[in-house]
Order: structure tokens, then C-alpha cells, then sequence
């Protein structure tokens, strides 16, 4: 069996029950396969990225996921930190980044706080250091 197959198969088995975790999220970024994500958010979920960013509703949310994907295709997270509040209504992840951009490999340090509806999510937070982003990536600045 080769470790795609065993991968989809592990991923076919976390995401079964359709209930978001901070452990799922660990386990999912750690090789990130987007065609699970719908699984797991509300059709109008809200998710909110440094800069302003807001993706509304679950298209747009995959969308946001995709591009970054698209930009990134070797991201990783590690998530060293994460924690549910005990109603089961938020989790938290602290993430180290580790991809390929313009300028070479890269890491750097964010976090999510998710909140979570009938065991979906429906709203995201991602924080991290945009401009940091911008530079380790190789984007352009604004206006270049």
C-alpha cells in the first residue's frame, strides 16, 4: 500500500464522524488534503485572514484554502498547541508553518481560533504576522 493510500484512508477515517477538533485540525495540516474540508464547515461559515481578508459561506471559505494551497503546495502545520473550551464551542491552535515560497523555505508562527456549531465549523480566525507572510513568500508589496 503506498502512504497516499494509507493517508486518504486515515483522512477518510478522522473525518467520518464530521466533527471538527483541535486535533483533527493537527492531524489534517500536518499534509493537508482540501477535498475533506467541506465536511467539517457550515455552508455559511465566516473565516477571517490577516489583512482584512473574509471568506463567507462555505465556497468562498475552500476558495481561500485553495489559493493558499496553490501558492504553497508543500505547506505544513505543526501544532504544538491546541485546546477546546469545555462547552466545546471554540478550539484553539497555536501552528508553525514550514513551506516553499519565491525566496526559499521558510517557518513561521500563527494561530486559529475556530468556532464551532453542531460540530462543524462556522467561523475561523487565522492570525499571523501578514507583512511576515508578504516577505517569506515572495509576494509583492502593495502597489508594486
Amino acid at each position: 500500500m503506498t502512504v497516499a493510500v494509507d493517508r486518504k484512508a486515515h483522512l477518510d477515517n478522522l473525518f467520518a464522524p464530521r466533527i471538527w477538533t483541535p486535533d483533527l485540525f493537527a492531524d489534517f495540516w500536518s499534509a493537508p488534503d482540501l477535498d475533506y474540508i467541506a465536511s467539517i464547515i457550515t455552508d455559511d461559515v465566516v473565516g477571517y485572514w490577516p489583512g482584512g481578508q473574509v471568506a463567507r459561506g462555505a465556497e468562498e471559505y475552500v476558495k481561500v484554502l485553495e489559493d493558499l494551497l496553490s501558492l504553497l503546495p508543500d505547506l505544513r502545520l505543526e501544532v504544538p498547541e491546541r485546546a477546546m473550551t469545555e462547552d466545546g464551542k471554540y478550539g484553539f491552535a497555536r501552528w508553525i508553518m514550514r513551506a516553499t515560497g519565491k525566496n526559499g523555505r521558510f517557518q513561521m508562527v500563527g494561530a486559529d481560533r475556530t468556532r464551532i456549531r453542531d460540530g462543524l465549523v462556522c467561523e475561523n480566525y487565522v492570525f499571523f504576522d501578514s507583512a511576515e507572510f508578504a516577505q517569506l513568500v515572495g509576494l509583492d508589496a502593495p502597489g508594486d
